[in-house]
């Protein structure tokens, strides 16, 4: 009897220890799979050695904001300078000036300018004969010279190519004779037209042939003045002949 009560004791014992042994299959599958994960992580490492578990955020470090973007080099750049500010866009020489070619007759020719907008006082530009590219937007414009009558005002106009200019100079002696010859020729004649008219009137011989012979002696004088007139006379022409300044008419008195 003691034999069989130990046969059956150590039955149960050993039915006890196989149940305590024996481990879930669920579990030994999903330790299995875990420790599968972490050779193939440490497996795919490119230094060979196993990834770093990642490290939790320090608390209170603000996190950056989806919306941030990095500056670009536009954005750090210095911003580009406005088209307006770089001056004005009509600053090109060729929009004020000209080149301009002098020839003139006389020696000791010069051109010279002033401003027709601010009314300044002559001043030489360039002795012919001359090359020069001048400044003419403006400008009015007349040729002097020692001896020579003063061109009449003209303007050059701006632009490329060349202003040809051609000077063909009078007498400044001839004009003033010219200029007297007909300032004195005027008044014989408007006198001598009274006197022959009064006389007419008055039915006065003396008086009629006295205006007779004024109106003779103004008839001379005026057209004595115009061979000096003409001689004095200061034509400015461009380089397609056309007189673009002339002065053969007396000066006003």
């Amino acid at each position: 009897m003691w034999r069989a009560s130990s046969v059956r004791g150590v039955a149960i014992a050993a039915c006890l220890a196989g149940a305590v042994g024996a481990a879930p299959p669920e579990q030994s599958e999903a330790g299995a799979a875990e420790d599968a994960g972490l050779e193939a992580a440490a497996s795919t490492s490119p230094s060979g050695s196993a990834a770093p578990a990642p490290s939790a955020a320090a608390p209170g470090a603000p996190s950056p904001s989806p919306d941030a973007a990095p500056p670009t080099a536009s954005t750090a750049a210095a911003p580009a300078k406005r088209a307006d500010d770089a001056g004005p866009l009509d600053d090109s020489p060729t929009l004020h000036s000209a080149f301009v070619h002098l020839f003139a007759d006389y020696p000791g020719a010069v051109l010279e300018l002033r401003s027709y907008i601010d009314e300044t006082d002559w001043k030489v530009a360039c002795q012919a004969p001359c090359d020069r590219t001048l400044r003419v937007d403006g400008m009015d414009a007349r040729v002097v010279a020692p001896g020579m009558t003063t061109s009449n005002v003209f303007r050059i106009e701006p632009g490329r190519g060349t202003a040809n200019l051609k000077v063909d100079g009078g007498s400044a002696g001839s004009r003033t004779i010219g200029t007297v010859g007909f300032a004195a020729g005027i008044p014989l004649a408007l006198g001598g037209m009274a006197l022959w008219g009064y006389g007419k009137l008055e039915d006065r011989r003396g008086l009629q042939t006295a205006g007779i012979v004024t109106l003779g002696v103004a008839a001379v004088a005026l057209v004595g003045a115009l061979p000096f007139l003409s001689a004095g006379s200061t034509k400015v022409r461009d380089g397609k002949g056309k007189t673009i300044a002339s002065r053969s008419a007396p000066p006003l008195l």
